[in-house]
């Protein structure tokens, strides 16, 4: 499916470059196909829903949290979600072939010394986490777990 919207998208930019060389042409109705096939693949290559990790997880009470994790070299944004519990902190990204999602990173609930909400980089507000053993936190972007510090702390069992 993934490579047919693939193609697809190919094939109709290919089209509208082929007809906008020539004069007179109406071309942009083709873009009105195009944004709809990029607006897909977006969904089925990224997105990871709270029922897609619910599937895999099972019954387990979470905190889900819509997350890009930015990579340990600082250079790249992997689109998936965060699961807060007592006791672990996963981060799942949507699995290549056949749907689904994998788990990307996680850690146990216990090595998180602190957490900070805010600029977690130049551009995005997010999660950092600190955890022991561990000079550099580890980097969730998500503008609503700005809003969700009080679910942050009782997933964490953080509660004062």
């Amino acid at each position: 499916m993934k490579r047919a919207v693939l193609f697809s998208i190919l094939a109709v930019f290919a089209v509208f470059v082929y007809f906008a060389s020539f004069r007179g042409m109406v071309i942009w109705p083709l873009i009105l196909l195009e944004l709809p096939l990029v607006a897909v693949y977006y969904l089925i290559s990224s997105v990871v829903t709270e029922k897609m990790i619910r599937k895999q997880r099972g019954n387990e009470s979470f905190m889900y949290v819509k997350a890009s994790m930015i990579t340990p070299d600082s250079t790249t944004l992997m689109p998936g979600a965060l699961t807060i519990t007592s006791s672990d902190v996963i981060f799942y990204t949507r699995r290549s072939a056949g749907g689904g999602v994998k788990v990307s990173w996680s850690c146990s609930s216990r090595e998180i010394n602190e957490y900070n909400l805010g600029k977690v980089d130049g551009f995005h507000k997010g999660l950092s986490l600190t955890l022991s053993g561990q000079e550099e936190p580890v980097k969730f972007v998500s503008g609503s777990v700005q809003t969700r510090e009080a679910e942050l702390r009782s997933a964490l069992n953080w509660d004062s």
